[in-house]
């Protein structure tokens, strides 16, 4: 055990004189003190002669030993906490800093600085103290060594009882009411009350941002924290008082323009949510940032409140703004499961004419190479996929909240699993308006062409039943709402808050067009910070309904463009892309064999769905060692599939497992189950969203026989992409 004594040496000094005897004492102690000098001279000559070369290199190291105080390190074994109850051991390890050896940090010993334990324990202590253990006493109890080596430092925690706020008061903040105080601040009676001044910042920094949309720009708040004994030594409580000194409320003077020379007046003053002789609210202040970088003209905004006039109220604002250059373009290549090669280029302009429109020509080309209804294909038998835009953004019709949006597109679009090419061009115009800096709003009209091709690699039954259907040209017109609300706290790589999305879609009736039916969407995203990485969660569900003259036409009633398709890189990663829900079948195969309309066949092409429904969990953590160069990993489970009519959701269909058996067999997996699946992956990050390689490994595997093949789901399913999956 090694352990330390820490104490304290007093000296002690007298002046050596005496009353009467200035002059003799004075001279007798000089003549010592020469006397001394000399003689301690000479004993450092001897010294210096006899002591060896050897012998006074080492006082020389040691001297030199002086200047690493402070840099001596420890093998660190472990620590040991005791004590502790409200808090787990891991919890305060990482308040201390203490790094012990982990899985994270494979080729990294774990050691630690004695001389900074104490430094440590204050960070213990105020750990404690700020969530109302004032009395908190904490230190080491000993250190050991570990039988594998190093130190194993013993902690105890003494936490003492912990004192609650009893009460919340304001006091000097009249007119402002109470309500809206209360509502800016984290601690409230019944809360945990911190001991130090430093512990109530945050509160203080809301209470004065609350006071600043107020119009009390240089309000001051001072808490006052009063600790009462309980009777009967029960323990503590307290009382908090914010004292507040309001000072001027203040009103907008003069918006002053600095920095925008390629955008006039104008543009940055139609962006403003506050005007001259408005009462200044500082969240208007904000809102107006806001809006200026949305705009895509400026890479900064800075608003400052200047001339406050004191006497009179009046405060005029500086907007300060940093352009970006109007035009740009952009250039890109990848690659992917799916797209072996990837190609994208884009030019816009985001200042049209001098007048802050944005127009924008954006084009992406790819080679895929997909299997085709099941069946794989060589590299060279791929498809080109392609979609072109152009575009024309007004975002503020007439200088009002209102855009006005249009768009152009063609596209292909090669469809694998269901054996076909899309060929599409149409347009859509429509507006988009923000209710609140969280909530957007986006309504158009929508005209779409779609021509379906068969797939050259298609198995050849299917090639002839698609000549003998020569399926026409579609048009769909269609009426079009959404509503984002996005919560998250970074749009390309987020780590916290919540983003939901309902959309809603009705096509013909008044509109024309060869098909009528309604479709709507909902889904919901979270994002968790866990103590390792971050936890993302996805509900989605959707679903689709014909009318009028659709309705005869039961399913097919709506497009197969506009149905749902389910499993791939981006819903359910165990099964591969689009490939679960119904079939467009051959019932007199069917038939033939004795099987259901349930019963999936192998060559059958995936026909989509007119219901969705998806669950998604997935665990995103930094590699250890690797996280500096933006490597992560993940681990997902998921669950989703589409269903032809909602009569098809049925209750047996979640089973938790169903096997690849005979397909006919009641335990074998239907195409109306409910489909799950696990996996990982490997995460490369970049500015505009990760890079990632996931594998699959379902749970629910389906058998395809026929009279002529027999093969089951694969046991992994490989997916290479860029982006999120949600």
């Amino acid at each position: 055990m090694r352990s330390g004594i820490v104490g304290t040496v007093a000296v002690q000094t007298t002046s050596g004189f005496e009353p009467g005897q200035p002059g003799a004492r004075l001279r007798a102690q000089a003549s010592v003190c020469r006397a001394s000098v000399r003689w301690a001279l000479a004993v450092l000559a001897t010294l210096v002669i006899l002591v060896p070369p050897s012998a006074r290199l080492v006082r020389e190291a040691r001297a030199d030993d002086e200047l690493d105080f402070g840099l001596e390190s420890h093998r660190l074994a472990g620590v040991e906490l005791t004590g502790n109850v409200t808090f787990t051991a891991a919890e305060l390890k990482r308040i201390m800093r203490l790094q012990e050896g982990s899985w994270t940090r494979p080729l990294r010993a774990a050691r630690y600085q004695p001389h900074l334990v104490e430094t440590q324990l204050r960070l213990l202590t105020n750990y404690y103290r700020n969530r109302g253990f004032h009395q908190v006493v904490t230190g080491v109890d000993s250190i050991t060594v570990a039988a594998g080596g190093g130190d194993l430092l013993h902690i105890t925690v003494i936490e003492g009882d912990r004192t609650y706020l009893r009460s919340l008061t304001f006091t000097g903040a009249d007119p402002v009411p109470e309500s809206l105080l209360r509502d800016a601040v984290s601690l409230r009676e019944g809360s945990p009350s911190p001991a130090d001044r430093n512990a109530f910042g945050g509160d203080i920094y809301s209470l004065r941002e609350a006071l600043r949309n107020e119009t009390y720009l240089d309000a001051k708040v001072t808490p006052v924290l009063t600790v009462v004994p309980l009777e009967g030594g029960a323990g503590y409580t307290a009382d908090l008082n914010y004292r507040i000194v309001l000072g001027k409320s203040y009103r907008t003077g003069q918006i002053n323009l600095a920095g925008n020379d390629l955008t006039v007046d104008r543009l940055v003053r139609r962006e403003l949510e506050i005007a001259p002789g408005d009462p200044l609210r500082w969240g208007h202040v904000e809102d107006t940032r806001r809006n200026l970088l949305g705009t895509s003209l400026y890479r900064d905004v800075n608003i400052a409140a200047v001339n406050q006039d004191t006497t009179t109220g009046v405060a005029d604002l500086s907007v300060r703004v940093i352009e970006r250059r109007p035009a740009y373009y952009e250039l890109g290549t990848g690659v992917g499961s799916l797209e072996r090669i990837r190609v994208l280029a884009a030019w816009g302009h985001n200042n049209l004419g001098g007048k802050g429109r944005r127009v924008q020509v954006r084009a992406r080309g790819s080679w895929n190479v997909e299997d085709v209804v099941g069946s794989p294909v060589s590299f060279d038998q791929g498809q080109i996929n392609y979609r072109g835009e152009i575009s024309y953004v007004n975002p503020r019709l007439h200088d009002g909240r209102y855009s006005f949006d249009s768009m152009l597109f063609l596209s292909r679009e090669t469809r694998g699993e269901s054996g076909l090419n899309m060929l599409g061009w149409g347009a859509n115009v429509g507006t988009v308006w923000h209710n609140d800096r969280y909530t957007t709003n986006n309504v158009f009209l929508g005209y779409k062409v779609t021509e379906p091709e068969i797939h050259p690699q298609a198995p050849e039954d299917w090639q002839a039943r698609f000549a003998q259907l020569n399926p026409a040209v579609s048009h769909v017109r269609s009426l079009n709402w959404a509503l984002y609300l996005d919560h998250r706290n970074d749009l390309f790589h987020p780590t916290s808050g919540a983003y939901s999305v309902l959309t809603a879609q009705l096509a013909g009736g008044l509109l024309g067009g060869d098909y009528n039916f309604f479709k709507w969407t909902a889904a919901w995203h979270d994002y968790r910070r866990m103590p390792v990485g971050t936890l993302a969660l996805r509900f989605k569900a959707g679903g689709t309904r014909t009318y009028g003259a659709s309705v005869d036409q039961g399913p097919d009633g709506v497009p197969y463009d506009d149905r749902f398709f389910a499993g791939g890189a981006s819903t359910v990663r165990g099964y591969a892309n689009n490939s679960l829900g119904p079939q467009v079948s051959n019932q007199d195969e069917q038939d033939l064999l004795n099987y259901t309309a349930d019963v999936l066949l192998p060559d059958n092409p995936a026909r989509g769905g007119n219901y969705l429904l998806l669950t998604n969990l997935e665990w995103r953590v930094p590699l250890p060692v690797l996280r500096k160069w933006g490597l992560a990993t993940v681990a997902f489970l998921e669950g989703g599939n589409v269903w032809a009519e909602l009569r098809d959701l049925q209750l047996q269909g979640f089973r938790l497992h169903s096997s690849p058996g005979f397909p006919t067999d009641s335990g074998s997996t239907k195409d109306w189950d409910y489909r799950y699946s696990f996996g990982t992956g490997v995460r490369f990050d970049t500015p505009f969203g990760p890079v990632r390689i996931d594998v699959g490994f379902p749970l629910k595997r389906v058998r395809y026989l026929s009279e002529t093949r027999d093969y089951k789901d694969p046991a992994s399913v490989w997916h290479f992409s860029v982006g999120y999956p949600f």
